[in-house]
């Protein structure tokens, strides 16, 4: 049973937008971080961005959408070399386990070229102080469990929900109550078995 508490079900998201700039051997790389949710959303700060800097050489971009399963994500180096921007932003964003988040940034061309270490480098470096001065906040991955069991059984269930620090977002009092719960994912089954425990198996899981 032991391994289930395991699941990772922890990430981070940004609490408000950032932006944060740094020169590199004359060239400017302007950087933007937004939070995003949807892919419309992603498409939408893209041509806003873009849409402020029309004159730039680059707008490089990583973005993470979702979580685990669920999550999409891209990255582009918007006419850089291979992999010298799109990837090292990207890499920056899910070393520190960020998701529903949109990282840009916008080149200048100084004149000097950097050569591809040189661009990974700058790239990771703008990705990261602008990562940096952001505030994140933990969200967990949950499960929606809906379960029903006898009235007798509600004090019970109120007492469990609360050792989970489950939020109990629904209860249907029919011939039998029937609750709708969010949990950690990575506490569901504990929960599940709890439950079964403490009502002696007289409890349905409808999902």
């Amino acid at each position: 049973m032991a391994h289930n508490n395991n699941i990772d079900d922890l990430f981070f998201q940004i609490k408000k937008p950032g932006r944060n700039q740094i020169k590199v051997k004359g060239s400017r790389f302007i950087t933007t971080i937004r939070k995003v949710t949807t892919i419309e959303e992603v498409e939408q700060v893209l041509d806003e961005v873009k849409g402020e800097f029309p004159d730039a050489t680059h707008n490089c971009y990583a973005w993470n959408v979702g979580y685990d399963k669920k999550s999409k994500y891209r990255y582009s180096d918007d006419g850089e070399p291979n992999n010298t921007a799109g990837l090292p932003i990207f890499k920056a964003i899910t070393a520190r386990k960020l998701t529903n988040v949109i990282v840009i940034v916008t080149r200048y061309f100084g004149g000097i070229k950097l050569g591809a270490g040189g661009l990974i480098r700058a790239y990771s470096k703008a990705a990261m102080d602008v990562l940096k001065q952001c505030e994140t906040e933990k969200s967990y991955l949950t499960e929606t469990a809906v379960f029903k069991t006898s009235f007798e059984f509600t004090s019970l269930v109120h007492n469990i929900v609360a050792s989970f620090k489950a939020k109990l977002k629904d209860t249907l009092f029919e011939d039998e109550v029937t609750f709708t719960v969010e949990i950690r994912s990575s506490k569901y089954k504990v929960f599940k078995t709890k439950l079964k425990d403490g009502t002696n198996g007289q409890v349905e899981f409808l999902k």
